[in-house]
């Protein structure tokens, strides 16, 4: 019995040793396959971080070829921020010294025509003698009225008209065609203009007192109702243009049209035919004058530039190197021939003339083709109107016959 149970013994322990054997095997086995396999991620982990910190290497030599390229650009740039500076220095000495010569040169050039119209003015007064003032009377520069009320006479003309010692509105009203022939001839004028203008019948109503002029202005405020407001707008005193601004109005015109409540540029411009007629008669006008001076081309371009006439006007002034002078010649203001005798041109026309040095017949009459197509661009007008209106052949009639 007890040799059974020995034996009993002696087998459990080898099935325990057998058991443990085959448990630590395959502990063995487990860890060897599990060492192997994390060798495997770690090869492939190692392959991966190798080969980005390959890449990383190669994006580090770019980038430092290119942090080279840089600092070599931005060093050049310095180099050359440096040569600019010193151009731009350079072209600031010359510029200041470009802009002193021109205001040399404008001073001079001012100082010359000054020096030309005093001459001229002078001139002018040593032909008082051929006035007769017992037709129209004296007046004094104390007594002197505001002449430029009267359309067609400007700064240019009252200056003339004063160095003749002819003030005032009475005087001017008095005017017969004889006197009006000899002060043509006296202030080198226009002949025709004066009476083209009506300044006999302007001054007429100019000379009577307040209370007259008042009661003028009254009649034509009743009149507003004639006036088709829905059609040319309607505009307060608040808003009101500088109407002297068109050519063909002077002050005693402005304040006519301001009594009928026309007062902006915007309300002329959109006049049509039946306004033109409705405000000549309302205003007492001269029929065909609104016509005749171009109020409505005069206006629409004075809307565009928003009243502005001394832009547009510097705008056409800077048009001259368009103009082939070797050609058609220079004159000078004193010079001017009276140009809306030629059918065409305006007073506002003439006005564009003068500001590019165009002053005379002779000067149109030399112009060619291609001159009256730049001609036509600097004075902004249709390129086909200088031919249509046959300017150029009329300009030599007009100069073969000295008028």
């Amino acid at each position: 019995m007890s040799r059974f149970i020995l034996l009993l013994v002696q087998t459990r322990g080898e099935a325990t040793l057998i058991i443990l054997a085959l448990l630590l095997g395959s502990a063995i086995i487990g860890y060897v396959t599990a060492w192997l396999y994390f060798k495997s991620l770690y090869k492939t982990d190692k392959k991966r971080l190798e080969s980005q910190l390959e890449a990383l290497k190669i994006q580090n030599a770019k980038l430092v070829a290119e942090n080279g390229d840089l600092k070599k650009s931005i060093s050049d740039s310095k180099s050359e921020l440096v040569q600019l500076t010193k151009e731009i220095h350079t072209l600031n000495i010359n510029k200041a010294k470009v802009e002193n010569e021109n205001e040399s040169l404008t001073l001079k050039n001012a100082n010359a025509k000054q020096k030309l119209q005093d001459q001229a003015l002078l001139e002018i007064s040593q032909r008082k003698h051929l006035l007769d003032y017992s037709s129209f009377g004296t007046s004094t520069k104390e007594e002197q009225d505001n002449l430029q009320m009267i359309s067609g006479i400007g700064p240019f003309i009252e200056e003339r008209l004063h160095a003749v010692d002819i003030y005032s509105f009475k005087q001017i009203s008095k005017f017969t065609p004889l006197d009006i022939e000899k002060i043509n001839l006296a202030i080198e004028y226009f002949a025709g203009r004066i009476e083209r203008d009506e300044w006999v019948a302007q001054a007429k109503e100019l000379v009577e007192d307040e209370k007259i002029r008042e009661e003028a202005l009254e009649r034509i405020r009743t009149r507003k109702t004639r006036i088709y407001f829905h059609r040319i707008g309607i505009a307060h005193k608040d808003e009101a243009n500088d109407l002297t601004s068109i050519s063909g109005i002077g002050g005693w015109i402005e304040a006519k049209l301001n009594a009928l409540d026309i007062f902006t540029f915007r309300q002329i411009a959109n006049f049509n035919e039946e306004d033109i007629d409705l405000v000549t008669e309302a205003i007492e006008f001269f029929p065909g004058r609104i016509e005749r001076d171009e109020w409505i081309a005069q206006a629409k371009e004075l809307v565009k530039i928003e009243g502005k006439k001394a832009n547009l006007l510097k705008k056409i002034q800077e048009q001259k190197n368009k103009i082939s002078y070797d050609r058609i010649g220079l004159a000078l203001e004193h010079q001017a021939n009276n140009l809306t005798q030629i059918k065409g041109i305006s007073s506002w026309i003439e006005e564009r003339l003068n500001l590019i040095n165009i002053y005379t017949f002779d000067q149109i009459s030399k112009l060619t083709a291609v001159d009256a197509k730049s001609l036509a661009e600097a004075l902004d007008i249709s390129p086909n109107r200088i031919e249509r209106d046959n300017w150029i052949g009329q300009a030599k009639e007009l100069a073969n016959a000295k008028v």
